[in-house]
């Protein structure tokens, strides 16, 4: 039996190694540019053999574009019809070198019978961009500590050929859809992130998260252009989206241009110290120009804008919340923010801070 006694120094410092191998050539575009179809067929081919199940047809997507043009297509009697009769021969025992390769596009489909339909994500574990982390980890369990089992050969080959430029699948007792790898994948602590490029990137289709929030591209952009206005951030509803836009302003220009982009001061500042061992500084902004139709919590109109500044203890998302313009200390403001059945009396304090 192993124990945390065997958990080494020397065999956590290995961890990185094994980190490298699962994601160095994915970030980097590495694994995008030496795509190898071989590769991907047979990982699909050995989990089905695993399953004891026969050769599925693959067919593989370049980007989420043209995987959802495929699916629309493998949903079609004449394409299913064709998938079946290419299934039928690459099974053949007299027959197993037939290359796995089905081209949809020598196939006849009518536009009539192509339902455009919403494509959902399929996943599965052993096989989409999560899975070579799960192997990594139990690879890493298996060699490090010896550990000797009925299924190491097994795991040993899935891990060796974990790099094989599956995103994800749509799995059939026909055909398995593949999407491969994005070209760049940029993340930070928090996930998938970054403030001036898509943060998931294929040729022809990018996704653009901060700080592991998606955010849509023309909202991204329109801040990078500096074409996103004032009156969207205030219009804006969603308080993931005011965020993912204040660190974009903030970290693309710093302090000086978020408060010219608000047009706003900084009214009060606290450091305040929490149980955790955690030390979060919470700003109160307001606005230099008050507004006939603003109300404070106590219904007086003709109000700036105002905004407590905190950070999630749970995520470590910085947040720019509406508040009362009425507070002058942001402290105050914080324990306004708490579920209701907090008293305002007892201290604005976390035991636990998730970053």
């Amino acid at each position: 039996m192993k124990t945390l006694e065997d958990f080494t120094p020397e065999i956590k410092a290995k961890i990185q190694i094994y980190k490298d191998k699962c994601v160095k050539d994915l970030y980097s575009g590495v694994e995008y540019e030496n795509f190898n179809r071989n590769m991907t067929v047979s990982y699909i081919e050995k989990i089905y053999e695993l399953a004891k199940k026969q050769r599925p047809v693959v067919i593989i997507a370049d980007d989420p574009i043209d995987y959802k043009k495929k699916f629309q297509l493998l949903q079609t009697n004449t394409m299913l019809n064709a998938v079946n009769n290419y299934f039928l021969k690459l099974n053949e025992k007299d027959n197993f070198q037939t290359e796995n390769n089905f081209d949809l596009t020598k196939i006849n489909v009518k536009k009539g019978e192509i339902k455009n339909e919403q494509v959902k994500s399929h996943y599965l574990y052993l096989c989409s961009a999560y899975h070579r982390v799960y192997l990594m980890w139990y690879k890493f369990i298996q060699d490090e500590f010896n550990i000797d089992h009925k299924n190491k050969d097994i795991l040993n080959w899935l891990y060796e050929n974990a790099n094989n430029n599956i995103s994800r699948c749509y799995f059939t007792q026909l055909y398995v859809l593949v999407l491969r790898m994005p070209k760049y994948i940029r993340r930070n602590a928090n996930g998938f992130h970054d403030i001036k490029v898509p943060a998931i990137e294929w040729p022809n289709y990018k996704m653009y998260y901060v700080n592991g929030r998606k955010v849509d591209g023309e909202i991204f952009n329109a801040v990078l252009n500096k074409t996103y206005t004032f009156d969207q951030f205030i219009k804006e509803e969603s308080e993931d989206i005011r965020a993912i836009v204040t660190t974009l302003i903030l970290e693309n220009w710093g302090n000086e241009g978020l408060i010219e982009f608000l047009n706003a001061t900084i009214v009060d500042e606290k450091t305040l110290n929490h149980s955790s061992g955690y030390t979060e500084v919470v700003k109160l902004w307001k606005t230099k120009e008050k507004y006939s139709f603003l109300a404070n919590i106590d219904g007086e109109l003709n109000q700036p804008y105002a905004w407590l500044d905190l950070t999630c203890p749970s995520s470590g998302t910085k947040y720019l919340i509406p508040t009362s313009p009425h507070f002058t200390n942001a402290e105050d403001a914080c324990k306004f923010h708490r579920p209701q059945t907090v008293p305002m009396e007892l201290k604005y304090d976390f035991k636990e801070f998730n970053n």
